[in-house]
């Protein structure tokens, strides 16, 4: 370079003197020396513009320097980081700085456009390539979706949900749910030996050498310290465990990740780093073998599944907890209440949102493929049960004869203006002379409202299926006594197109006042389905302290119990509604309409 030289050229220069007497040393000697012995490209060209050469002469002897360059480092990647560099891609303008965000992909792409056609073309493929792979290697990780973690395991159950009106008279049909999501995060072994083999194929990519096996019958020794085998591994410490030895499958992801999956018959799959594998699990306290038998393997895998058959809070040996555990996870309108919930989550005892403060997780959970099956089956029979039910009360309310022809004293109902529909009774028959010979009968009925109505038999008929199908709704969805459902004692308007579940407070009347599990003050019995597919917050598991007036102590609890309790405090002081108080403006509400 010369001190003329634009801040452009000083740049190029310093770019090839990075590359050349850096990865590129050994190419950059080798044509220094091609050079001197007069075998450059520049001097072929030379020889062929004054005669001395020919094309077919000339050829051989570029492919030969070619194939002699790629020997000793020329590759696609230095060709790369030229082309890159042609349209001002560098590591310095790609990297962050003080004030420089790292070069995204929308930029980067926009740089490629700089390049030529068939530049473009290679580079692309190349990035997609890659991509692809950085993508497979986050999926098989269990990485790909960054901010939102997965629940998984060997099956995954959500219960019906916990429901609370923490928003009053200002939206007192939206509710907070907080779902138990029953996991057994174990990991049983056709599972664990279907991404053994998968993971074979990437043996080829892996930073791994051979790997030497000591001694010891069907467990081999661990991999050489240069490098992770994929394969399962045995804890041959038996002085520690006693009632198997500990399995793991350690899967490499190969030279372009840092990360290994580890996974456990009881913990299911985790990522760690490289080097967290080899100083903790192959070098350090546990020095875990590879196993060279498969077979037995997956045998011995099968023996410690079936002792973390238990809940994670119980071990079967000394480190090893069982597989199934419980999480409890938010769900339902949160959103209008999330800055509430995030308060009451800060156990320091501040009303602000700080940056140290606990933060929830964002979690999806996706039950396994036949666990919501058990639920799904007794929803099927508490409704065919709700219809048995409404069939059989219908039939002992207009007696055993109600398939016949209609009689008076049977209850009907009748719809008015479209959406309310009012009950009433068959006071009358009548007979109004013959047509054709046929008989035909009216019948008055007289309704809750006051009207009476004259009906032929197919209009009564008519009257007394509606009047069966309301209480069926009654009984079954709004879990009404029989009794009230099926009376006409009192007048009753229902809008047939907006009928909801009668709210129905945990608590009873008057136990507000004695409890001091204030979420309890405004939880409601919750009658909705279960979602196929649950995406909510969930807080750390561990637990806190909360002051117990009846204990006159602190106690502890769960973290999401000690959110619900203080969130439910607060509201309590602000002087929100109650789900009773709810219960009785909405009675009042209904009788003040009569």
């Amino acid at each position: 370079p010369y001190d003329d030289d634009t801040k452009s050229e000083q740049t190029y220069y310093s770019m090839m003197e990075t590359l050349l007497l850096g990865p590129c040393l050994r190419l950059a000697e080798t044509r220094v020396e091609a050079i001197k012995e007069g075998k450059s490209v520049a001097k072929y060209f030379e020889s062929l513009e004054d005669g001395t050469e020919t094309k077919e002469t000339i050829k051989p002897k570029i492919d030969e320097e070619v194939n002699a360059a790629k020997e000793v480092g020329l590759n696609f990647n230095v060709l790369c980081f030229i082309w890159l560099f042609d349209v001002g891609v560098t590591q310095q303008s790609a990297s962050a700085g003080k004030y420089r965000t790292p070069m995204g992909v929308p930029k980067f792409l926009n740089r490629c456009l700089g390049m030529n056609l068939p530049r473009q073309k290679l580079m692309t493929e190349h990035f997609l390539k890659h991509l692809e792979k950085e993508i497979s290697l986050a999926k098989r990780a269990g990485e790909y979706d960054q901010g939102i973690k997965t629940v998984s395991g060997h099956s995954v159950v959500i219960d019906k949900p916990r429901s609370f009106c923490f928003r009053g008279l200002e939206a007192k049909d939206e509710c907070v749910l907080l779902y138990k999501v029953k996991a057994d995060r174990g990991m049983n072994s056709e599972t664990a030996l279907q991404i053994y083999n998968e993971g074979k194929g990437l043996e080829g990519e892996t930073d791994n050498g051979p790997t030497t096996a000591s001694t010891g019958g069907l467990f081999g020794g661990g991999g050489q310290r240069r490098g992770i085998v994929s394969g399962f591994y045995i804890d041959r410490r038996q002085d520690i465990f006693k009632e198997v030895p500990r399995m793991f499958l350690i899967i490499n992801q190969g030279r372009t990740s840092g990360k290994c999956v580890v996974i456990r018959p009881n913990e299911g799959k985790k990522t760690y780093s490289k080097e967290w594998v080899k100083d903790k699990l192959l070098h350090g306290a546990a020095m875990l073998s590879l196993c060279t038998d498969v077979p037995q393997a997956v045998e011995t895998w099968n023996r410690e599944f079936n002792l973390a058959d238990r809940p994670s809070s119980e071990r079967y040996q000394r480190y090893c907890y069982g597989r199934h555990e419980e999480r409890f996870v938010f769900g339902g309108s949160i959103v209008p209440v999330l800055n509430k919930i995030m308060v009451s989550a800060n156990h320091s005892g501040t009303t602000l949102l700080t940056e140290d403060m606990t933060m929830p997780s964002i979690v999806r959970v996706e039950p396994s493929g036949k666990s919501q099956q058990p639920q799904a089956e007794m929803a099927n029979e508490s409704s065919e049960d709700g219809e048995d039910t409404t069939k059989s009360s219908t039939t002992a309310i207009n007696g055993s004869d109600s398939a016949a022809a209609p009689a008076v004293g049977q209850k009907v109902a009748h719809e008015m203006l479209g959406s309310s529909i009012f009950r009433g009774v068959i006071t009358e028959y009548k007979g109004d002379g013959t047509n054709g010979g046929n008989h035909r009968a009216t019948y008055v009925t007289r309704f809750t409202d006051g009207c009476n109505i004259e009906m032929n038999t197919a209009e009564v008929e008519n009257a007394k299926q509606l009047f069966e199908a309301e209480v069926g709704k009654l009984v079954g969805k709004a879990k009404m006594p029989r009794a009230d459902a099926s009376s006409i004692d009192r007048r009753t308007a229902v809008d047939s197109t907006t009928q909801s579940a009668t709210r129905r407070p945990i608590l009873a009347e008057g136990e507000e006042k004695d409890t001091e599990e204030y979420e309890r003050i405004f939880e409601e019995e919750y009658d909705g389905e279960v979602p196929n597919i649950l995406v909510g917050l969930e807080f750390p598991k561990r637990l806190l302290h909360w002051f117990s007036q009846s204990a006159n102590n602190h106690i502890q609890i769960p973290y999401w119990e000690f959110v619900l309790r203080k969130l439910a405090e607060k509201l309590l002081e602000e002087g929100e509604k109650s789900s009773r108080e709810l219960l009785n403006l909405e009675k009042a509400e209904q009788y003040m309409s009569k």
